[in-house]
Order: C-alpha cells, then structure tokens, then sequence
C-alpha cells in the first residue's frame, strides 16, 4: 500500500505544495502539465541549483481523517499514485532526480524553500549520483507446492518405496515431510545463490517488502545501463529455479527511489514505503 511521507502542515486548510521529487535547476522547463487530474499545474521552485517539482493542492485532502480516509479510497489513491511516478519518469528524462515518496506535502513554499536550505548538499550529492546509477526490482516468486514436489521427487528414497499401498503410505508421508522442510531450506539457499551471481554488479540491495514464503522481492542499485549485465548473470538461473517452482523477473529502470534519503521532521523518520514495483 502506498504511503504519506512527511505531512507538514500547519492546519488542515488551505492550499499546501505536493512535491513530486527534485531535479537539477536545468530542468525546470520539463515541469508542464497538469499535477493532479483537474487541479493545479506543475510548477518547479528553484533554489540555487536545485528544482522541486510540484503542484498546489488543498490540505485538507491529503490530511486529518479525510486524509486518511483517501489514502485507504483505491479509487481516489490509485490515479494520484501513477501520476506521482508519471511526473517522476519524465523530469528523469531530462536531469538525475531524487524522488519523494508518495504524501510528501509542505504547508508553504516558506516551508519547502527551508528544506532545500538545509539539505541543499545531500540533494546535490544524491543527484550527482543519481546521474550514474538507476534501481531495479527483482521479484522471486515461489510456487510452494511444486517445490516441494520437485524436492520429493529428487529424493533417492522415492525410488526404493514399497509397491504394496499399506506399506508406502506412512513411509511416503514422512518422505513428504522432509520435501517440505528441504524446499525451505533450497529457497533460502536460493537467494544466496542469486545474491552472489549479481555480485559486482549490484552496487546496493534492499528488501521492498516482507516476504511471502520463500519468495523475495528486491530493490537493486545498479549502474546506468546495466539492463543487459543483469539479464545476462539471471538468464542462466532462471530454467533451473524455475525447475523447482521458483520464477524470477526483473523490472526498471526506476529512480533510485528505495535509496534516496527521507527528509522528514528528525533526521531518524525514514520509515515510509516506496510506490512503485
């Protein structure tokens, strides 16, 4: 589920600024268009060097109970939350960006202009890096039954069960057992195994979300251009993991944003989500 970022407001009236992400000032020119669906433009606000892109919207939408009674609405979250990473895609084409979670609201460009103050130099060192490196999800998902199948019928003993109904039952059940316990151990074994064929490659690797049973959902950092890199080193897992029910697949490029750096009111509030992938 998406998430606010940093909510600063000063009341739950009036008109606040969502700030999509920040650019390089060079790319304000890209920042056209409609924000929202039927509400204000785009704007960018330059300070120095640095350009949020953003848009006014009313408050009271976004905060309070009627806040959070649209953040659980698919139907009002859902157009915004593309359109976030709409806005994003396209100031990427034109200057490395840093983008802001999904929420990230500010009471007054007073508000915004003192943020881009103080984090001025960690904007500005997250976009030159921005500039080199780009993030991929890569998802591992987890057919538990066909894993243990494969488990069970990779074992020796399968082979050396008795014919006679009775007899196999009990024995084949616990051959069952142990299939269920060696899949769990192959899929965390597995994610070692990719780990380290992406090593020197992947620059950083995050979770994006807890994981169902042994599946894996994964943020990772990469250079630019390393579409072809990633597909060559997972193209030789794929047949045999997908062998014992496990399927990967690989999405991007994205902005980085599982490593950008949050700006919430204490330098310590970085537990949001991302919206993407």
């Amino acid at each position: 589920m998406n998430a606010r970022e940093t909510v600063r407001s000063e009341g739950d009236d009036g008109v606040g600024l969502y700030v999509f992400c920040f650019a390089r000032a060079g790319a304000a020119e890209m920042a056209v268009g409609p924000g929202f669906a039927g509400e204000a433009p785009l704007v960018a606000r330059v300070h120095e060097e640095l350009a949020a892109i953003c848009c006014e919207v009313p408050l009271h939408e976004w905060t309070g109970e009627v806040g959070e009674a649209h953040l659980k609405d698919l139907g009002w979250l859902g157009p915004r939350a593309l359109r976030h990473e709409e806005v994003i895609a396209r100031m990427m084409g034109a200057s490395p960006v840093l983008p802001l979670r999904f929420g990230c609201l500010f009471s007054s460009a007073e508000r915004l202009e003192e943020l881009l103050r103080r984090e001025r130099a960690r904007i500005e060192a997250f976009l030159e890096k921005a500039a080199h490196e780009e993030e991929w999800s890569l998802h591992g998902a987890l057919d538990v039954l066909a894993c243990e199948e494969a488990m069970f019928a990779a074992d020796p003993r399968v082979a050396k069960l008795p014919a006679s109904a009775g007899a196999r039952y009990l024995l084949e059940q616990k051959l069952r057992k142990d299939a269920t316990r060696a899949a769990r151990v192959w899929a965390q074994e597995t994610q070692a195994t990719i780990a380290r064929a992406l090593e020197g490659l992947v620059l950083a690797r995050r979770p994006l979300r807890p994981p169902s049973e042994g599946a894996f959902h994964w943020a990772l950092l990469v250079p630019r251009g390393a579409e072809a890199e990633l597909a060559r080193r997972l193209e030789p897992l794929a047949e045999p993991l997908s062998a014992h029910g496990l399927h990967l697949s690989a999405r991007g490029p994205w902005p980085a944003y599982s490593f950008a750096p949050h700006f919430g009111d204490t330098p310590s509030e970085e537990n949001q989500e991302r919206t993407h992938g």
